[in-house]
């Protein structure tokens, strides 16, 4: 690996990892995700240069990055049968942020045989918790992260909810994605991550495969996974999951995206003191153009692929319903005990305290002619797609 000249200095970092877990690894000159996380960090670099504050935080997020990265081959070496490991028939869940996606997948998660990955599992995958092993003192370290992560910055678990032993996102375990342009102002890795080649796109979630396979060697059953990350491989999910099933969905860009824009706010805040709402809100922008596009060059490429498109109004109004037919249409059961499972989740959701939360385009710099302007093309497709108009 080529050093670079950075206030995060992903040499050293590791180094550091090297030491603590004892590997031998070495980044490869070639290796996509070494150069992925080089001009991470660079681009973190730059932007918390004079903050102090937020230069930790980077090359903490990036030394945990190499952690993962390097405990992960580890793995691959002492269980080479992850490699083999069945994945059929996978669901993947891709949508922009704010679509109604948790909703979905935790209902999703309680069809017979589905495997959702849990939250404590994607944060402690390393190593393999095989069957009869507890999972007691992974859950206790997730617990203790979102503990922080509420000490920091309370809100952002009054917008999204997360437990440990929930189901959550796979982009939390995919080492390159669009979440890493959520979370931090760092526009140059955007431009890397957009400017990939198919090749080397299905490089990438070539690994995230062996990643899914990782989870599935302890305990099986079709995957059920959602990431608005996804997205952004699509021109390559086919070839990595050949037999892979779909959900799209879709809701009106004018609540979605200064909805995400909140989100990315909240983030933001803990890795930075210095928050920027229109940097966030061009970048939201573009993050769903570029995810929206990508979706309907799927439609052209694969015209004959399973995938279900869902309309943000439907599953709120009836959510049990939009999950059956969705579990229909790919060739999934959802027998009564299923539906009963989805029953006492969603009233459990009802009973908990609401959070009001509160946004607006505006805020973020943005304009509702313009999205609606520069969405037209999408609006239209979507339309076509669920049979009705996104816009209220």
């Amino acid at each position: 690996m080529r050093e670079q000249a950075s206030a995060v200095d992903v040499g050293r970092l590791w180094r550091l990892a090297q030491e603590s877990l004892k590997s031998d690894q070495r980044p490869g000159a070639d290796d996509l995700h070494v150069e992925g996380i080089n001009r991470l960090a660079q681009a973190m670099g730059r932007r918390a240069e004079g903050d102090a504050a937020a230069l930790r935080v980077a090359r903490r997020d990036v030394y945990a990055w190499i952690a993962s990265y390097l405990s992960f081959v580890r793995d691959l070496d002492l269980h080479p049968e992850i490699a083999a490991v069945p994945i059929e028939r996978p669901v993947f869940i891709a949508g922009l942020g704010r679509t109604g996606s948790t909703l979905l997948h935790n209902l999703l998660a309680l069809a017979p045989q589905a495997r959702a990955p849990r939250l404590w599992e994607i944060l402690t995958p390393s190593p393999p918790l095989m069957e009869g092993a507890s999972a007691a003192p992974r859950i206790a370290i997730a617990r203790q992260r979102l503990a922080l992560l509420t000490a920091a910055a309370p809100q952002v678990l009054s917008i999204h909810p997360m437990d440990p032993e929930a189901p959550d996102e796979c982009h939390w375990m995919m080492r390159h994605g669009p979440l890493w342009a959520v979370f931090y102002d760092v526009p140059d890795y955007w431009a890397w991550l957009k400017s990939l080649s198919v090749d080397q796109l299905r490089t990438l979630y070539a690994h995230y495969r062996l990643q899914v396979q990782h989870l599935l060697l302890a305990k099986r059953g079709f995957w059920v996974s959602k990431a608005f990350s996804h997205l952004h491989f699509l021109p390559v999910l086919y070839d990595v999951f050949p037999d892979a099933r779909m959900v799209r969905l879709h809701r009106d860009p004018t609540a979605a995206i200064p909805s995400l824009c909140s989100l990315a706010r909240a983030y933001r805040s803990i890795f930075s003191t210095r928050v920027d709402p229109r940097a966030i809100g061009t970048g939201i922008l573009d993050l769903f153009l570029d995810g929206m596009a990508r979706a309907m060059a799927l439609d052209r490429a694969l015209p004959e692929a399973p995938v279900v498109d869902v309309h943000f109004a439907e599953l709120v109004a009836d959510p049990i319903g939009t999950v059956r037919r969705v579990l229909g249409q790919l060739g999934y059961p959802c027998d009564a005990g299923a539906e009963r499972a989805m029953q006492a989740y969603l009233e459990k959701a009802a009973a908990a305290p609401a959070y009001q939360h509160r946004y607006s385009l505006e805020e973020f710099g943005l304009d509702r002619a313009e999205v609606l302007d520069r969405s037209a093309e999408y609006l239209a497709w979507a339309e076509a797609r669920c049979g009705r108009s996104l816009l209220a």
